[in-house]
């Protein structure tokens, strides 16, 4: 068990556990009119079987990216214990004025939530990013509108915590090679810039976890300069990345420390799982890490665009810090319908409700 980073953890006592995974699914189209636009993408079959995967794994939260043409297929097997959030479509040829190709975007981000049902999604929106480089080179990335998803969550024990799910903009490995790249770089790091402000604009009391294909290796972009640095200098909140703690002892690769394909032999992926604690209150304390290697083909390869990642959590808090009382008065007591209907829990259906005075949408799939 890691322990709490940047925090004392005398008297600390469990309030809950949380399970998080992220996963691109690589869900573009495996063709294109006549065009083989993703030959080595799972494709219909390939996404059922993610589905499968998913629902047997059994984690709390899950972020998936490239949730473009095989939305149904992917969530065949999470409907049953699964609520899902905002989806914003996949990619329509319908949608296309051709004329306008060169100027235009897929209205669609790829992003996708799932959260076990008896957890309830407060609040949702999307963002977009106000940089991104590539439209039919560097991996296309401006062909859609990539961004990050918001959520703010009130688990089933009454906890309250917030999640972002993302997908920044990538480089091809023939780019990285060429130096040819440098517009890809600096996509990323406008948007690690506008995601820092993000999440410093919206710190409260809640612990905080950022999840996704985040495209990003330590020895190649200045995350830890950019994002984490200005975050844990409040002296208020302190950040830390999952795998840098369980598998690194909490020592960051510093950037340009060598080849950035230095990166893959210490085991860092491009799908990243970060944290938020705040100094005080609720905190979340990693209790295990891991690349999810059986995610695979019958080759060994993964399904979806590289293997997964995952977390668990326990949530924990000091005994002197009225850390019970605040889970008491912050869950939900109070739940009708528009209607005037009280409910005895949690809603399972999708629909307008009002809960502790506040109207929440509880999305459709």
């Amino acid at each position: 068990m890691v322990g709490l980073t940047g925090i004392d953890s005398k008297a600390a006592t469990v309030e809950g556990t949380v399970s998080v995974a992220t996963l691109n699914v690589d869900g573009l189209p495996t063709k294109i009119l006549f065009v083989n636009s993703n030959p080595d993408g799972p494709g219909s079959g390939g996404t059922v079987m993610v589905s499968q995967y998913l629902a047997q794994k059994g984690y709390d939260i899950i972020g998936v990216q490239e949730d473009f043409n095989y939305d149904d297929e992917l969530r065949s097997s999470l409907e049953t214990d699964y609520d899902c959030g905002l989806w914003q479509g996949g990619i329509s040829l319908g949608d296309v004025n051709w004329l306008t190709i060169w100027k235009t975007k897929f209205e669609t981000d790829g992003l996708r939530f799932f959260w076990r049902k008896q957890h309830l999604i407060e609040y949702e929106e999307t963002v977009e990013w106000t940089a991104s480089y590539g439209k039919f080179d560097h991996c296309w990335d401006d062909i859609v509108t990539k961004g990050f998803h918001y959520s703010e969550m009130t688990l089933d024990n009454g906890l309250r915590i917030v999640v972002y799910n993302m997908h920044l903009d990538a480089s091809t490995e023939e780019d990285e090679r060429d130096d040819d790249d440098g517009g890809d770089k600096e996509a990323r790091r406008r948007q690690w810039y506008q995601l820092r402000d993000s999440v410093m604009a919206r710190l409260d009391e809640r612990p905080v976890i950022l999840l996704g294909d985040m495209n990003s290796l330590y020895p190649r972009d200045s995350i830890h300069a950019i994002f984490i640095d200005p975050i844990n200098a409040t002296d208020r909140y302190h950040v830390a990345d999952a795998w840098v703690e369980h598998k690194m002892g909490g020592v960051y690769p510093e950037v340009g420390s060598g080849d950035y394909r230095v990166a893959y032999t210490t085991g860092e992926s491009l799908d990243k799982i970060l944290y938020i604690n705040p100094m005080e209150g609720l905190r979340l304390q990693l209790d295990d890490y891991r690349e999810e290697r059986d995610y695979v083909w019958d080759d060994g390869t993964p399904l979806g665009d590289h293997y997964p990642v995952s977390a668990r959590f326990s949530i924990v808090g000091n005994s002197d810090t009225g850390i019970r009382q605040y889970k008491t008065d912050q869950r939900p007591q109070k739940i009708y319908t528009v209607s005037g209907q009280q409910l005895s829990g949690i809603p399972s259906r999708p629909g307008i409700y009002i809960i502790n005075g506040k109207k929440i949408v509880k999305p459709h799939y």
